[in-house]
């Protein structure tokens, strides 16, 4: 039996995110061929699929299931089905003795704060639930109808419905018109939600103004972290990858909370030139984390090859040459 199946032979209907390097929606079918061991997994992250997984019985009005899975993968990307079964039988023992303590179920996993917060305002358009009163409060404060330099009551809930909500009561000409004025910790905060959503041209612009504002000044790696993030999920390609392009040039971003959502969040902008100025930056953070997040990136779809083109790239520094030699001697112990 399959978790698809499961949800199916209960009468329920279900939505599966994916939850790892962003929050997005992962078809039906998608998702059975997963299940079925016939299509891998499209966005691994740490050899897992990181799922959130909601269903709800259209005959039981209010009532819904919500499960969050870390299924381990082989080296293609397809799921190992032994934990996934492992899972089924203790959520068929749940529901076959609702009385009994059956502990944490196998594969589970609670995310961080702000990935609960964005899945719980998908849940609610997905369930067709009125938007929670944080809603109201983010949007108050967005339209600058207070002081933006007062947002220490401003919760994760309400921005991350805005941004949940792009497409409804203007919001995306909100978020827009209040980036440029806004504290970085709210600012970086809702960074981090729009890098779920579909980034239209417009707020794309707005970034971009937003993001030369901070440059001019003295950004900390954790502010163009931020805007990697807001950025990866913008539909102006072109513009993104010459936004990703200048960050990596400031000296802020030879950092590992940079290099890291470089990796994560913008992969598909990883090639040519960007690949290998991303690789002398992270050849420059050591070669324990130079090793984990090539090893990351190799799990991705297409991204092996272009990282062995760009291992061979004879304008590479030493720094880079010297970090590839320890990953190829590494990856040559853990085969012998």
């Amino acid at each position: 039996m399959t978790i698809s199946q499961l949800v199916a032979e209960s009468g329920a209907q279900m939505r599966v995110f994916d939850m790892g390097r962003s929050i997005s929606k992962i078809g039906r079918k998608d998702f059975e061929a997963f299940e079925n061991l016939a299509k891998p997994y499209p966005s691994p992250y740490l050899r897992h699929a990181w799922l959130g997984i909601l269903s709800w019985n259209p005959k039981q009005a209010g009532q819904h299931n919500i499960w969050f899975l870390k299924l381990p993968l082989d080296e293609q990307n397809i799921l190992q089905p032994g934990p996934r079964d492992a899972f089924l039988q203790h959520w068929l023992r749940v529901v076959t003795h609702p009385g009994q303590e059956h502990g944490e179920a196998p594969c589970s996993y609670k995310p961080d704060a702000s990935r609960m917060a964005y899945f719980h305002a998908l849940a609610l358009r997905q369930l067709g639930q009125p938007a929670t009163q944080y809603y109201a409060t983010a949007r108050a404060y967005l339209s600058g109808d207070n002081d933006f330099s007062q947002w220490q009551h401003l919760g994760l809930q309400g921005l991350a419905e805005v941004v949940a909500r792009l497409d409804e009561e203007h919001n995306g000409e909100l978020i827009a018109s209040a980036l440029k004025q806004m504290p970085a910790v709210p600012r970086n905060a809702l960074l981090g939600f729009l890098e779920n959503a579909s980034v239209d041209a417009p707020l794309t612009n707005a970034l971009n103004d937003a993001l030369a504002e901070v440059m001019a000044g003295v950004p900390g790696a954790g502010d163009l972290a931020a805007f990697v993030r807001g950025l990866s999920g913008s539909v102006s390609v072109d513009q993104r990858q010459q936004l990703l392009d200048l960050m990596m040039l400031h000296p802020a971003a030879a950092d590992v909370e940079v290099i890291s959502a470089l990796g994560s969040r913008c992969w598909k902008d990883l090639e040519g030139p960007r690949l290998h100025n991303y690789l002398e930056l992270l050849a420059a953070l050591g070669d324990q984390v130079f090793s984990a997040l090539i090893a990351d990136l190799m799990t991705l779809p297409g991204m092996r090859s272009r990282i062995l083109e760009a291992f061979r790239n004879p304008q590479r520094s030493e720094q880079l040459s010297s970090a590839i030699g320890q990953l190829m001697a590494l990856t040559r112990g853990q085969t012998q």
